[in-house]
């Protein structure tokens, strides 16, 4: 048996309940992993409280497990799978599986897993691998980020803002990032931010517009809703591109296509569902996300860390917005 953080019906923290299942044998094509570490998100509290998009909520089975990445070892193999043998060590990070990681063991398809290097700790891999293979679509195929472009990050000092500003930086792009409280200042700039506005303090347009003499940035990327999204336009240079990746504040207005036409600006939403449909994709992601952890260009070891007993927790410390950096749980 699995001890296994339930959802039986939509709501606050308090509906995640543990029980135990048998994950069972794994099929053709599935493995079954023991985890070692859970990786908490933003998703995983729409999924919970019933405000992810439509589309995505819609698939949801009830009830459900939430979690959508984890690190562990694999204990079986079923018929057919060659690439992973009893004893290794794997991680999965796809949209495509949103639900089912809150627990100690489950069945997974075989080809959504890729090899973990010893060199990355459990936790680390946990905290990183669906924040960086989410960001890796955001930089290399939403916009190709490069040397010498400016870019706009709401949540600068979150999971993803923090891995997007290193990863942008790293690439010598400028990075220009908000936080909503002046005590994740520090944390955004020691990430990569070139600059850090506190948008609930001052004008995030106006301050963009000034640090980018008039001109705005080449991308935003927004995660926040629509708290921010609308008023980011304002900011981006003319055929520049907004990449709307989440909505913690709540779903966004619609855009109407005659508000862009004036700057000639892109608007685009990523789905890691979507990027990371096709296996072929997806591994190739991953392998760029080992890649860049392993030669130093995140930081690794600032994470915030919770028993599974106490998963409740981590989603209320997570919905309070306070919370800086990926939270793990640990079964």
């Amino acid at each position: 048996m699995a001890k296994t953080v339930l959802v039986r019906t939509l709501g606050g923290p308090e509906v995640m309940e543990m029980v135990d299942i048998d994950p069972g044998k794994p099929g053709p094509g599935e493995v079954l992993l023991r985890q070692t570490a859970i990786g908490v998100n933003f998703a995983d509290v729409h999924y919970r409280r019933g405000t992810a998009p439509p589309h995505s909520q819609s698939k949801l089975p009830m009830p459900f497990a939430p979690g959508l990445e984890a690190v562990g070892y694999i204990e079986a193999v079923g018929e057919g799978v060659t690439q992973f043998k009893i004893g290794d060590r794997v991680g999965y990070a796809t949209a495509s599986y949103t639900w089912g990681a809150y627990t100690e063991a489950r069945l997974f398809p075989a080809d959504r897993c890729f090899p973990v290097p010893d060199t990355i700790s459990d936790v680390d891999a946990a905290a990183l691998l669906y924040r960086t293979i989410t960001v890796q679509g955001m930089i290399r195929q939403c916009h190709v980020v490069k040397e010498g472009d400016t870019i706009l990050l709401h949540a600068a000092a979150g999971g993803v803002g923090s891995i997007l500003s290193q990863w942008a930086s790293h690439l010598g792009a400028t990075v220009i990032g908000t936080v909503s409280a002046q005590n994740k200042v520090e944390r955004a700039l020691s990430n990569g931010c070139a600059h850090v506005i506190v948008h609930t303090e001052e004008d995030f347009v106006a301050r963009t517009r000034e640090l980018t003499g008039g001109k705005g940035v080449d991308v935003c990327y927004d995660g926040v809703g629509i708290a921010l999204f609308h008023k980011s336009f304002d900011a981006i240079r003319r055929y520049g591109l907004m990449v709307s990746f989440g909505q913690a504040s709540g779903m966004m207005e619609p855009v109407a296509p005659v508000d862009l036409q004036h700057e000639g600006l892109y608007l685009t939403k990523f789905s890691g569902g979507t990027y990371n449909e096709d296996v072929g994709e997806y591994q190739e992601r991953a392998r760029d996300v080992m890649a860049a952890i392993e030669a130093g260009v995140f930081k690794l070891g600032n994470h915030l860390v919770y028993p599974m007993s106490e998963v409740k927790q981590a989603h209320i410390d997570l919905e309070s917005g306070g919370t800086v950096g990926s939270l793990v749980l640990i079964p």
